[in-house]
């Protein structure tokens, strides 16, 4: 039998058709093709009645086999038992395959499916329609070709949300932000009002974020999103600019003060810490504020002054509130080139060590000293501590400083005791993301072994406020320091937050009181009861636990005097020795040998 297409014919012999194909009419064949098309397909005379539709338009709009294309039934129709509406999303349609006004073009719609006359949710077509032609070019009816696009669509919605909300926290993203400030700022030009910015981040949110795993900092960022809406309601703007940084605009500031009781209502929504895997997490943040028109007109001009007031409130201890100031600039300017000069101190040589004794209380015998870092720069000079460690800290290039420190202090050790002088314990601090840091353990090994110092003689001390950032990233790293035989310190003490118990079950040897505490022993006009009280009680805490207690910040001899009536160990402070060069160190180390040696009385008032 001849195929009944002879373009399918030339294309496959008869053997290679499939079967129905073989036999089957012209008819049979297109039916076949339409039945298996992933479009939907619908042919329509020129009343508006659909003569066929295959399974595909079906199985979006139902039964399609008595559909009239008229919504509006005119002349000629009649609706009856056998005659359903045509589904609204089709409508459009109706007027193109109704007789000769159909045109000879695609037409295109987009609109939710119906089924029935009833709204089938969630579905969307894309519809093409074209006229249904005779050879002789006579209109007969349509064809309408139609796609299930919910997919498309449910991509397109999608994006055009991420467009506009931060897809973590639901709250309107960097984009929104912009566009609502630009009309809040037009709005207040035009009534010659004032409105602020508050530009908010999360102070050590990264150390968090690094220790804890993403996932879980995610959720911590949630739920700080969460805190800060609930705390303002929804009449103020809240953003998320990306990271854990987030914008709020105050429409309403005529005064500084408005503005400054809103940035409180934000800090004390995050005061109370944050339940996550297990623990309990204490967050802060520093911010930034700047005014409209007072401080700048130009929108990215704003957010830079504001992100400027916001390092400034991390400068002056974090969890504060600063407005811009023109000064800030200048500040902003050298907090940048410093950097810079920060990142190549290293290898350039300017960074170096001076050494603070440690001496017994009641013999003012020296049993150790502390290392501490010192770096003199081309452009700025002598920097301080208080200046550069934090950008190292921000930067990340104290890992790589802290492992210079700790090699150099311990080789310093070794180097006086081959010298002969009297063999000391050398304590280092240990940075937030020197904890963090998995190849610390490592590193302190390799520290030991390649300068042959004995691990009883290196003490690493850890600040308090490391302890509450992630307690069992502290207990599992310091119980792998402790394994190597090395001495554990709690530095400043009393200055953080961690609780009595964490204490009592971290591997702590020496308990070093804040100098806070030292200097409240005083008034100035004679014994203070309350400070007295409170030192009192940490060296009580610090026997019940068995622990080495170390007062920092010993100037006077009146501190050293009741520090040794009440049973303090050992001291450190400009009274005991001032941080010197290691060479003057050595030449104190055996001075005070010296005089320990010879004194057959309590030791006097002795300076180094």
């Amino acid at each position: 039998m001849p195929h009944a297409h002879p373009r399918l014919a030339a294309v496959l012999p008869p053997s290679d058709l499939p079967q129905p194909i073989q036999g089957g009419s012209h008819a049979q064949i297109l039916q076949l093709v339409l039945d298996n098309m992933a479009e939907g397909v619908c042919v329509a005379d020129l009343d508006g009645r659909i003569i066929t539709a295959n399974p595909a338009a079906e199985a979006v709009f139902g039964p399609l086999h008595a559909v009239v294309f008229d919504e509006r039934f005119g002349p000629g129709f009649r609706l009856d038992d056998r005659v359903t509406p045509c589904p609204p999303a089709l409508r459009p349609m109706t007027r193109a395959i109704r007789g000769d006004s159909i045109e000879r073009q695609s037409l295109f719609i987009e609109g939710a499916a119906t089924a029935d006359g009833e709204a089938r949710r969630g579905t969307w077509i894309r519809l093409n329609a074209r006229p249904l032609l005779e050879p002789d070019g006579r209109i007969v009816g349509g064809v309408l070709v139609f796609r299930d696009i919910t997919h498309i669509k449910s991509t397109e919605d999608r994006m055009a949300y991420l467009a506009q909300f931060d897809s973590l926290t639901g709250l309107p993203n960097r984009f929104q932000f912009r566009q609502r400030l630009d009309r809040a700022m037009a709005g207040a030009r035009a009534a010659g009002r004032r409105l602020a910015v508050l530009f908010l981040d999360f102070d050590k949110f990264k150390e968090i974020n690094d220790t804890l795993g993403h996932e879980l900092g995610d959720e911590l960022l949630v739920a700080i999103a969460r805190r800060i809406t609930g705390s303002l309601g929804p009449s103020l703007f809240v953003s998320r600019l990306g990271g854990d940084e987030f914008t709020v605009i105050v429409e309403d500031a005529e005064r500084r003060s408005a503005v400054a009781a809103v940035a409180e209502r934000v800090r004390e929504a995050l005061a109370e810490p944050f339940p996550l895997a297990g623990n309990v997490y204490g967050l802060s943040a520093s911010i930034g504020g700047v005014l409209f028109p007072d401080d700048s007109e130009a929108i990215d001009d704003l957010l830079r002054k504001a992100d400027m007031a916001m390092y400034h409130a991390k400068e002056q201890g974090r969890n504060n509130v600063q407005f811009y100031d023109p000064a800030m600039t200048a500040v902003a300017a050298e907090r940048l080139a410093m950097k810079t000069a920060l990142a190549q101190a290293l290898e350039r040589g300017q960074f170096f060590l001076h050494y603070q004794p440690l001496v017994e209380a009641a013999t003012g015998r020296p049993v150790g000293v502390e290392a501490l870092l010192r770096w003199r720069s081309e452009a700025f000079g002598l920097v301080s501590p208080a200046k550069f460690i934090p950008l190292s800290e921000e930067t990340g290039l104290i890992v790589r400083i802290g492992r210079w420190v700790l090699e150099t202090a311990c080789r310093q050790v070794r180097a006086w005791q081959e010298a002969g002088h009297p063999p000391v314990e050398i304590a280092v601090n240990l940075s937030p993301r020197q904890l963090r840091d998995p190849e610390l353990l490592d590193h302190v090994r390799g520290v030991l072994e390649r300068t042959g110092l004995a691990p009883a003689q290196l003490v690493l001390e850890i600040t308090e406020g490391l302890l509450i950032e992630d307690m069992a990233l502290s207990r599992r790293v310091l119980t792998a320091l402790k394994r190597l035989g090395i001495r554990l310190a709690l530095d400043d003490f009393g200055t953080g937050y961690s609780s009595l118990s964490y204490l009592n079950n971290l591997p702590f040897d020496i308990l070093k009181m804040d100098g806070s505490f030292t200097r409240s022993l005083s008034d100035g006009a004679g014994e203070n009861a309350g400070g007295q009280a409170i030192a009192r009680a940490i060296i009580a805490l610090a026997r019940s636990l068995d622990m080495i207690l170390v007062a920092e910040g010993v100037e006077t001899p009146a501190q050293r005097d009741w520090l040794v009536r009440n049973g303090c160990d050992l001291l450190q402070g400009y009274l005991p020795g001032r941080p010197v060069p290691a060479e003057e160190m050595a030449e104190s180390l055996q001075a005070l040998e010296r005089l320990r040696a010879s004194a057959s009385e309590e030791l006097g008032d002795y300076v180094i």
